[in-house]
């Protein structure tokens, strides 16, 4: 497995970041009579480990405290890059303020079991807020040793550029990584609310180009549509389809256009003689955009198959064809 740089890290990532939500998360804590370290999550990240699947995508809100748990027990802090998130909003309020941003930081230092993150992240946007306010906080926590690089997740390719603009401008480090949604399936409405965003669709096409002109790192979350991809149905069994998505996947991910875009991907899967998650996963990787896929799942044959697409000879016109701009 071939490992990438990121500019200003002294770490290398695998090509594929371990997203530390519920399947991974739920094995860990299901039953506390269990010592974590037997728990089934702890095999799994052992066997990812194994694989050199090291990196691990958190946020303030989900998986941080079973991640410091599992890299204290096994002395694995040093060797692992975190990445983790910040100000996301809750019931009461907008929360990217540098308050909101710093206590979300020192608690996560305290889940995390840490005194530095290594990729340190915006959650959400508020468009009220300067670009000059959260570019001068993060410039902070830089300066103080508490993170290392750092981006946004969720924020329009607008807003980006425009702190970029602030920060080159007036001496600071900008962003030097975005986390929106991206993956092969078209993102029809937004999941969670709270304004995410996604590099998915037509719509998209001049966020897309210039990710790919600057060739800005993409953690790219979602990327395999909660499942839509996962083979668990097929593109002629939308009953079973129904069945299988939670909430989130069929109001996000469950439309025709989409279910077209699996039929393909299950030709092209028999093509090749591999699984259909292989043929999402590749389509990422056949961009050319600086893609980093986040994949969460409980078995590790979901990333073997993620690790094997890396190297899946998708040609620009089956890419194409896959996103339904050809044929």
């Amino acid at each position: 497995m071939k490992r990438r740089s990121i500019e200003g890290m002294e770490k290398t990532l695998p090509p594929v970041i371990v997203g530390m939500s519920h399947p991974v998360i739920a094995q860990i804590t299901e039953d506390d009579t269990v010592r974590r370290e037997e728990k089934p999550g702890f095999r799994l990240l052992d066997e990812l480990w194994e694989m050199g699947l090291n990196a691990y995508d958190c946020a303030a809100i989900y998986g941080e405290a079973e991640l410091g748990a599992y890299l204290t027990a096994r002395k694995r802090r040093q060797e692992a890059v975190i990445v983790t998130k910040c100000a996301h909003p809750n019931r009461y309020r907008n929360r990217v303020t540098p308050f909101d941003m710093e206590s979300d930081l020192h608690d996560s230092l305290a889940k995390l079991q840490t005194d530095h993150i290594d990729i340190y992240l915006l959650h959400r946007d508020d468009v009220k807020v300067p670009v000059q306010t959260v570019i001068e906080t993060m410039n902070r926590f830089q300066r103080e040793g508490k993170i290392g690089i750092f981006g946004a997740s969720n924020w329009t390719v607008e807003r980006i550029v425009e702190a970029n603009r602030f920060a080159g401008e007036n001496g600071y480090q900008g962003f030097s990584v975005i986390s929106p949604n991206f993956g092969l399936a078209h993102q029809v409405q937004d999941l969670w609310g709270w304004g995410s965003t996604t590099l998915t669709g037509p719509e998209h096409e001049a966020d897309r180009r210039w990710c790919r002109e600057n060739q800005i790192p993409v953690l790219a979350y979602s990327s395999m549509a909660h499942g839509f991809f996962s083979g668990k149905f097929h593109s002629d069994e939308p009953e079973k389809a129904e069945m299988v998505l939670d909430a989130f996947a069929k109001k996000g991910y469950y439309a025709p256009e989409n279910m077209e875009r699996l039929r393909r991907a299950e030709l092209l899967a028999e093509k090749y003689g591999c699984p259909v998650a292989s043929i999402a996963i590749g389509y990422l990787f056949g961009q050319g955009l600086n893609v980093f896929p986040i994949l969460s799942g409980a078995k590790p044959e979901r990333f073997r198959e993620a690790l094997a697409a890396v190297e899946l000879p998708l040609t620009a016109e089956e890419c194409a064809w896959l996103d339904l701009r050809e044929g």
